[in-house]
């Protein structure tokens, strides 16, 4: 008996027979010459006399004529030639009991018989020599057909693998693309979506308890979408495939656990667009995307660890830099919102964003090592102590300058006393010459400066440090940059949250 492998393969091989243009031609050329022959296929090694009856009497011209001990006859001395074929592995003749002659073509692969062709009814009796011809353009017919199939089988098992591969260097881009967590985990489900060609993407993230998958994003391309719902871990296709770390396969889903040194989440994907199951291929394609998905998962978890270490040390240095001047140097939560929203009126990617938040907390840094007695001056500083406090932006940089995370920042914090028309510290850079976070930072610094107290200065409204602003736009700033803060602190939510800071309430209109 085949297995079901060879089952496989043998209907696979009938169906090409079947359908194969160049059989037929051979059988109408063979067919020309020995006259009226009847073609058959049997695609089974061994027969029955029964199956052998109903193949051969649906097409045999003569079977109303014949005897029921005739048509016995008959199918005993044709099994008897198939078994000699497929013993001998070559061609036999038989002749029929009505002085007809046909013969049989054994179909077999190595030790492997799945079947015969087969040819009767001929007048003639059939030379030698079309039994050779036949046979060796039958074996040249049955070896492009098994050569078709085996690339096709080969093709089937390199298909995933393949896709695999392109896999590991897609998610291997997504990993170099992006460190932050939302947007990397849309990518990667609409990656999933492409490769799997599925309708929907979910990825879930296990939380703190370890009790709960906490839904972090969902795509879905039917037109009834479905709601982002937490999971209980070993519920549902997604919970299952946490609680056992291992995938879980349905006819329309298939989740595939985060693995790391324990489960961290889990992907989903679920209907196919072609409406087929998902197969073992697409398992193992799932396998290998889970696989870098986790690298991608933890490279931007432990970013996002790094990036509140990094902020704390920040507040840490800041909260220094207050408790020495506490009077004149605070850093007010409607500052570092005015910044970002003045970087992103001006187009600054993610990365610059997160600088110029960095620079707000550290950009003065420097002054600690400025003496209290010029900090606090009340009068006019002598062109000496000017000139100490000149060297705060180089001495500012000097302190962040070993930390990796701060590499950023620095230009920020070097350049943000320079002036647009040059005349600024340290180095005299003007106009474009000077990064575009630093010419922010130079406005909302000298605004912050004029509206908070300040020993060496009168502390002026809003109204009066916009129109000084304004007065200096050209020469001391970038007229770019101060159009854009007059806009920012235009915004009623803006002015009242400066109010509130300065004032203690917001100011009547």
């Amino acid at each position: 008996m085949l297995k079901t492998k060879d089952t496989a393969y043998q209907k696979e091989l009938f169906e090409k027979l079947k359908t194969s243009v160049s059989l037929k031609r051979e059988e109408e050329c063979i067919g020309a010459c020995l006259k009226s022959t009847q073609w058959w296929l049997i695609d089974k090694p061994n027969p029955t006399l029964n199956e052998l009856s109903k193949l051969l009497y649906a097409n045999c011209p003569i079977r109303k004529k014949r005897s029921a001990g005739k048509k016995k006859i008959c199918l005993d001395d044709l099994r008897a030639c198939l078994k000699a074929a497929s013993r001998d592995k070559a061609i036999k003749k038989f002749d029929c009991k009505e002085g007809l002659h046909g013969f049989v073509y054994p179909i077999a692969q190595g030790d492997k018989f799945y079947g015969y062709i087969g040819a009767c009814y001929s007048k003639r009796d059939v030379p030698t020599e079309i039994l050779n011809i036949f046979s060796a353009f039958t074996d040249s017919i049955i070896r492009e057909i098994e050569k078709e199939l085996e690339l096709s089988k080969l093709y089937e098992t390199i298909r995933p693998r393949a896709i695999a591969l392109s896999t590991v260097h897609t998610v291997h881009r997504l990993i170099s693309s992006t460190l932050d967590l939302n947007e990397l985990l849309p990518r990667i489900a609409r990656l999933s979506l492409q490769i799997m060609r599925a309708n929907r993407c979910s990825i879930k993230l296990v939380d703190s308890t370890r009790k709960i998958l906490l839904p972090k994003v969902t795509i879905d391309l039917r037109e009834k979408k479905t709601s982002l719902k937490k999971v209980r871990i070993g519920r549902w296709a997604p919970g299952k495939a946490v609680k056992f770390g291992r995938p879980i396969k349905g006819t329309g889903y298939l989740a595939m656990p985060f693995i790391d040194e324990d489960v961290i989440g889990v992907i989903t994907v679920y209907d196919k667009i072609d409406k087929k199951p998902f197969t073992t291929f697409d398992q193992e394609i799932m396998a290998t995307l889970a696989e870098q998905a986790v690298i991608a998962i933890k490279n931007a978890q432990l970013y996002k660890e790094q990036e509140k270490l990094t902020i704390g040390s920040i507040k840490s240095l800041a909260t220094v830099l207050d408790t020495r001047t506490p009077a004149t140097y605070i850093r007010r939560a409607s500052f570092s919102k005015i910044t970002i929203s003045m970087g992103q009126a001006l187009h600054l990617n993610d990365s610059d964003l997160k600088s110029l938040e960095y620079a707000v907390l550290l950009h003065d840094a420097g002054q600690i090592v400025v003496p209290d007695e010029i900090l606090t001056k009340p009068a006019k500083l002598t062109g000496k102590e000017y000139d100490v406090v000149k060297e705060h932006p180089v001495r500012g940089v000097k302190i962040i300058r070993h930390m990796k995370a701060l590499k950023s920042v620095v230009p920020i914090i070097l350049h943000h006393h320079e002036n647009y028309d040059g005349s600024g510290y340290p180095k005299g850079l003007k106009r474009d010459q000077i990064p575009l976070a630093a010419r922010i930072m130079a406005v909302v610094s000298a605004f912050e400066a004029m509206i908070t107290k300040r020993p060496y200065r009168a502390t002026r409204t809003i109204d009066e440090a916009v129109e000084e602003i304004r007065k200096y736009s050209g020469t001391q700033f970038d007229p770019k940059v101060v159009e854009v803060l007059l806009k920012v602190v235009k915004r009623k939510d803006m002015r009242t949250m400066l109010e509130r800071e300065i004032y203690g309430k917001p100011m009547p209109s």
